[in-house]
């Protein structure tokens, strides 16, 4: 700080302004952090249509554990939408009154009632203090919304990553069970129609072996 002194009004104007920016520059990055969410929920994307064609569009019953995981998937991951939305709605901001209000109005009105333009400053600039203190306020409130509102965001998405993980486990499991069914079916045909073909070859052989004993 320096030989700065809080009895300076000059210097409590700046810290607000300063402060007053400070919050505007850590709101913009709290919304851009957005990116990272949606990073998130394009990777859920991948995988979650497979899973509900398996789940409800399938004749087969699968395990209690595969349903269980995909109900609080959509549990965690609907309620970290639920805050990202919380913290891409727009909300009223504090506009600062025009400084012609102070500097003309304000000024007029005290100078009109003869006080001295030394005191006169000195209100001014008090009454200004007092609209940035309330501006700093609704800004740091609107602030730490909107980082709870990420923060809660981020948990409960990492969180759904666990069920998300174990339902792609089941869906590759149920697809490779699926493949060795068909092959076994091909398998089997083939092994049929083998059988079959092999069997009519015997019954040929035998038949021709019966004949030639028959006629001699």
């Amino acid at each position: 700080m320096g030989n700065k002194s809080f009895y300076d009004l000059d210097y409590i104007i700046e810290i607000n302004e300063q402060r007053l920016e400070q919050y505007a520059n850590l709101h913009q990055k709290s919304v851009d952090r957005f990116t990272t969410l949606l990073v998130i929920y394009s990777a859920f994307c991948i995988f979650l249509v497979p899973i509900i064609q398996t789940l409800f569009f399938s004749t087969e019953q699968y395990h209690w554990s595969y349903y269980c995981s995909f109900y609080l998937f959509c549990v965690l991951s609907g309620v970290s939408v639920v805050n990202s939305v919380l913290l891409l709605s727009p909300e009223a901001l504090y506009v600062l009154i025009a400084p012609s209000v102070y500097y003309t109005r304000i000024k007029q009105i005290f100078e009109k009632k003869g006080i001295p333009s030394i005191q006169t400053d000195t209100i001014i600039k008090t009454y200004y203090i007092m609209e940035l203190e309330k501006a700093v306020v609704a800004s740091r409130l609107k602030l730490n919304r909107k980082t709870s509102f990420y923060n809660w965001a981020f948990r409960f998405a990492i969180m759904a990553c666990i069920p998300y993980l174990h339902c792609i486990w089941m869906e590759i499991n149920s697809e490779k069970k699926t493949i060795l069914k068909k092959e076994a079916i091909n398998n089997l045909s083939s092994f049929t129609k083998t059988n079959h073909i092999c069997g009519g070859r015997e019954n040929q052989n035998t038949r021709k072996s019966m004949m030639s004993w028959s006629i001699i």
